[in-house]
C-alpha cells in the first residue's frame, strides 16, 4: 500500500511513500480508524490519500478567515 498527501483545497500532492515505506508506519491504520471518513480515501490499487492542506491554501485561509465559510474557494 503506498500513501499519498494531497492539499484537500487545491489538490497538490505534497508527499509520498511507496508500498515498502508505508508499511513500516504501524501507525497509519490507527490514525485511519479515527479520522477515516473526513481526511482519508483509499482507491482500486490500495493507494490511501490522506488530505490536509498546503503551506499556501493554509496561508490564504489565515489571510482571509471568510473562506472558511465557502464549501470550494479555489476555482
Amino acid at each position: 500500500m503506498a500513501i499519498r498527501v494531497k492539499c484537500r483545497h487545491c489538490k497538490t500532492e505534497m508527499g509520498h511513500l511507496s508500498g515498502q515505506s508505508a508499511l513500516q508506519h504501524g501507525r497509519v491504520k490507527q490514525i485511519r480508524e479515527e479520522f477515516a471518513e473526513e481526511f482519508f480515501t483509499q482507491d482500486e490499487e490500495g493507494t490511501l490519500t490522506v488530505s490536509s492542506i498546503c503551506e499556501h491554501c493554509e496561508k490564504s485561509l489565515r489571510d482571509n478567515p471568510n473562506y472558511y465559510a465557502i464549501q470550494k474557494w479555489i476555482q
